[in-house]
């Protein structure tokens, strides 16, 4: 469960999805197919439902008790990530949803779109980042390219507490637009994404903890505030000393992160283009996508792009208003037995055709 593209199916990797998978044909002509994991709502099993049960009852005690917060924007695909991420353990699971409530109101995160950062376009000139179109599974792709990460420079035009506050708007844009967005448009739950780290140009450099701490930022408040919305990686252009790293490391890592991870080197085109087609893969990446005028990384192009055109632009400090959030998807009520096999739709081509 791992591809981060549910309703009350999942797949396991491209490979695992060919030999279980049944081909179908959606409106759109896509190919559709279809499979059953637990862990996800519609396939819940017996005693995850109870927990997912208990862990509301509990939150919904806590907030009226000590947070009175407004619990409301989150629904059960939300409280089911946190759930897988500590395995269902409910104490866990209370334990990490208390803390990402108490940074939401310390860090004023319901008013993050507030936050302006008119030194993006400056940004990626030393660290080329961003959303770029879909996978074939409907995910959105991020793309950085920390190979031409250049600290010193960065932190002449920003600041690392500006980084943060950037991150954390991005973070809630894929939440509240980029997902509810493409799941629509799919008719399944999309709710983790594909990213794509470009190593390319950073040789030794990358070994530094400076950069390390860096990368280290958008990651942890990742793992710890957005849990399960990674579905796949893919570390391009590495070394051997990295590669080699590599090895070592994911012995201590659970089967289900590493599932996740490739770790290739500069021959990574064929295995990367198994996940996302070259119409939607920028020039520079292998693929034949050129936007213009300013490149792939500058114009977040995507199916969310009706919405992100919409928000303030940057350096427009009093205009702070942002466009309304896209209704969330939700599995139609007769979809949801936990027996129930539900399509897993394939993009098309190119995201322009949905």
């Amino acid at each position: 469960a791992e591809d981060g593209i549910r309703d009350s199916v999942a797949s396991r990797g491209l490979g695992d999805v060919y030999k279980r998978q049944v081909s179908t044909q959606s409106t759109w002509g896509l190919t559709s197919m279809v499979t059953k994991v637990d862990g996800y709502l519609g396939s819940l099993t017996p005693a995850q439902e109870k927990t997912l049960v208990q862990f509301k009852t509990e939150i919904a005690k806590l907030n009226a008790t000590t947070w009175k917060y407004n619990l409301d924007q989150f629904d059960d695909y939300d409280n089911l990530r946190f759930l897988r991420a500590r395995k269902f353990d409910i104490k866990k699971t209370i334990e990490m949803f208390t803390e990402y409530i108490k940074w939401r109101i310390e860090s004023d995160v319901d008013k993050i779109f507030l936050y302006k950062f008119p030194e993006i376009n400056k940004v990626k000139e030393v660290y080329p980042h961003g959303y770029h179109k879909t996978d074939k599974l409907g995910r959105p792709i991020y793309i950085e390219c920390v190979g031409k990460l250049n600290l010193d420079d960065l932190f002449k035009r920003t600041t690392k507490e500006r980084m943060i506050r950037y991150y954390i708007r991005e973070y809630e844009k894929q939440r509240l637009y980029i997902y509810p967005m493409l799941s629509k448009l799919a008719g399944k739950k999309v709710e983790a994404g594909f990213t794509i780290i470009d190593l390319n140009g950073g040789s030794s450099s990358l070994l530094a903890p400076s950069v390390y701490k860096f990368v280290k930022i958008a990651s942890t408040i990742c793992q710890n505030y957005y849990p399960e919305t990674l579905g796949m990686m893919f570390i391009i252009n590495c070394s051997w000393i990295i590669k080699t790293g590599w090895w070592v490391i994911k012995g201590f890592l659970d089967s289900k992160t590493v599932s996740k991870i490739h770790i290739l080197g500069s021959s990574y085109k064929k295995e990367l283009l198994e996940y996302v087609d070259e119409a939607n893969l920028p020039e520079f990446l292998g693929g034949k996508c050129k936007c213009k005028p300013t490149g792939c990384l500058y114009h977040n192009e995507g199916p969310w792009k009706v919405y992100y055109d919409k928000f303030p632009k940057e350096e427009n400090e009093k205009d702070v208003t942002y466009p309304p959030l896209p209704e969330k998807w939700a599995v139609p009520k007769a979809q949801t037995s936990p027996m129930m096999l539900i399509l897993h739709t394939y993009p098309p081509v190119s995201y322009t055709h949905l």
